[in-house]
């Protein structure tokens, strides 16, 4: 096992290969820069990557001759926004090349670096959010993947376009489809694609082959890789929905407002406002108002309910927070109710109960 010395506080970095020419998108030029909605492609990609707090910085590496990401994303670098033209012939040489630049840049061998494709632009930084808990105390780290749902089939090796024939059908029990971010130690993922090569085609290959398992996240079914031609118009629509309409917001009672917003936000929410005796919070779709107000009565029977993708992940996450013991509340185990959903339930430091289950489409 690759060894290295592990800081106090690591940092997480993203790291976005942008050095591609997008051959199989049908564009004119690189797909990264084709036009989703009213932004280039990578902007949607680097506008959710910014909204997690807990990366420190991203970095974008473009090709050596790019002259086009600047043209097109006027602004140039930023504190938590870094560029260097140091594209390879392939991925696997493109993140080298870049692990090497955070490194000058003064990352250390305990950092995370979360690699993810310039070209899922539809990305949401809940699911990153999703990743880095999961994988920040893992040995190896781990990236985000689906359970495959399609039969598997083989084609004729060597068939021209138009002819193919099936061979097999594939046994798709227990795998995945691999997504991005990747997320793994800047001192275990560069001596891993030095070891594989430049042949493989995602950064878990490349740790699995120095010998290591990296850990399977649940992602998500819009977290997909803009490819074929077609994929522009179906990422647009996708973002078009993504766009806030009407929302409801319940008015959440806070006994100790100070607390309760500590409290929401080891949860995972993010706060985004707080103006006097109100604060927004805010985690995907579920968004509340916590308000600077207490009544006994009231808050022992206000309830909310939120839906997450992995239960089990988010009740681990509040064991490992110990948020039970400090704020002293009641968290119980997820249990299959018999009204078909997996459940728990947890209390807020002012009593209000909350009922967490899992998503139902992602429960198989």
């Amino acid at each position: 096992m690759t060894t290295y010395s592990v800081g106090a506080s690591p940092r997480c970095f993203a790291l976005v290969p942008c050095a591609g020419t997008g051959s199989r998108a049908g564009s004119l030029g690189p797909k990264q820069y084709q036009p989703v909605g009213d932004q280039p492609l990578v902007a949607h990609t680097l506008q959710a990557l910014a909204k997690v707090p807990r990366i420190a910085a991203t970095l974008v590496v473009l090709a050596p001759d790019d002259i086009q990401f600047e043209e097109d994303l006027p602004g140039g670098e930023t504190e938590r926004l870094w560029l260097a033209k140091a594209g390879g012939a392939t991925r696997a040489e493109t993140v080298a090349n870049g692990l090497n630049e955070l490194r000058a840049r003064g990352a250390q061998p305990q950092d995370w670096v979360l690699v993810h494709d310039a070209a899922r632009c539809l990305i949401r930084p809940e699911w990153v959010e999703r990743l880095i808990d999961a994988c920040w105390d893992d040995e190896v780290g781990g990236l985000l993947a689906l359970p495959l749902a399609d039969t598997l089939k083989a084609q004729e090796p060597g068939s021209l376009p138009g002819t193919e024939r099936i061979t097999s059908t594939l046994d798709r029990t227990g795998k995945w489809a691999a997504q991005t971010p990747q997320m793994f130690r800047l001192g275990l993922l560069a001596p891993a694609l030095a070891f594989a090569g430049e042949t493989v085609t995602d950064e878990a290959s490349a740790v699995e082959r120095l010998g290591h398992a990296p850990k399977l996240v649940r992602g998500d079914y819009e977290n997909f890789k803009v490819t074929w031609p077609g994929d522009f118009a179906l990422a647009e629509r996708l973002l078009a929905s993504q766009q806030r309409g009407p929302e409801v917001r319940a008015f959440v009672p806070a006994k100790d407002f100070a607390q309760s917003q500590r409290f929401y936000a080891d949860l995972g929410f993010t706060r985004e406002f707080a103006h006097g005796d109100i604060a927004g919070f805010r985690w995907g779709q579920t968004a509340f108002l916590l308000q600077n107000f207490f009544e006994p009565q009231h808050a022992h029977n206000f309830v909310m309910h939120l839906m997450v993708d992995d239960l089990h992940a988010f009740h681990a996450q509040l064991l490992r927070k110990g948020i039970a013991a400090q704020y002293g509340v009641k968290i119980s185990e997820p249990e299959q109710r018999p009204w078909g959903l997996l459940d728990m339930t947890l209390h807020d430091p002012s009593g209000v109960l909350w009922r967490v289950a899992q998503r139902m489409e992602t429960s198989a």
